[in-house]
């Protein structure tokens, strides 16, 4: 186990890195494609991460060793491998899933019940300020694609997004994003159900 000072930084340079990779760079005037990728040597030479002397070492183990794995390395480039909310970002690093593949895996939004009332009033989930809703599925639950304090899930029907016109992709760390319809939403007519953590039925 590595010391609690180590791990208390590596955090902190995980986190500016989840904001400047997935939404700050082009305020703070990073140079970033439209995949997301970033140059390691610029990144390592913002204020953000010089302030915790961050190496390239440094941020070689927190890609390594990150729980979610939020990031990717190409050689010497570095990008956030789903949550973006810059529109420049496109979904050049994302794989398009087929509906073989949808259906079979079942996937779900994870939120938070007393939300549910909200959501399906407004009309379905919905991106928000990101590029993509987040889904996941129990073959891809990696850590990434769910709040971690989520009390129920949200399950959609593939088949009839898809009909719709509404694409999925996977990302890197096997996140399942879709950017939803023309309002950034998946209708929630398309809802397939909505159960508890311990997978009762929850009424909305």
């Amino acid at each position: 186990m590595p010391p609690p000072d180590q791990v208390r930084r590596d955090v902190l340079i995980s986190k500016a890195l989840s904001y400047l990779l997935r939404h700050g760079a082009v305020k703070e005037k990073l140079t970033i494609d439209d995949q997301g990728y970033v140059k390691i040597s610029d990144i390592l030479s913002h204020q953000r991460l010089k302030s915790f002397k961050t190496t390239r070492e440094d941020l070689d183990r927190i890609v390594r060793d990150n729980d979610k794995k939020r990031f990717t390395i190409k050689d010497d480039m570095i990008c956030a491998n789903q949550g973006h909310s810059l529109k420049t970002v496109n979904n050049g690093n994302l794989t398009p899933m087929t509906l073989d593949e949808l259906t079979t895996l079942k996937i779900y939004h994870g939120t938070y019940k007393n939300k549910l009332p909200a959501i399906k009033s407004s009309g379905g989930l919905s991106k928000m300020n990101r590029n993509h809703i987040h889904f996941t599925c129990e073959e891809y639950a990696t850590g990434s694609g769910i709040r971690y304090n989520a009390n129920v899930l949200v399950y959609v029907d593939a088949a009839r997004c898809t009909a719709a016109g509404i694409q999925f992709y996977k990302s890197l760390n096997n996140v399942i994003l879709s950017p939803g319809n023309t309002n950034g939403k998946i209708p929630w007519g398309f809802v397939d159900k909505v159960v508890d953590l311990e997978g009762r039925q929850v009424d909305v």
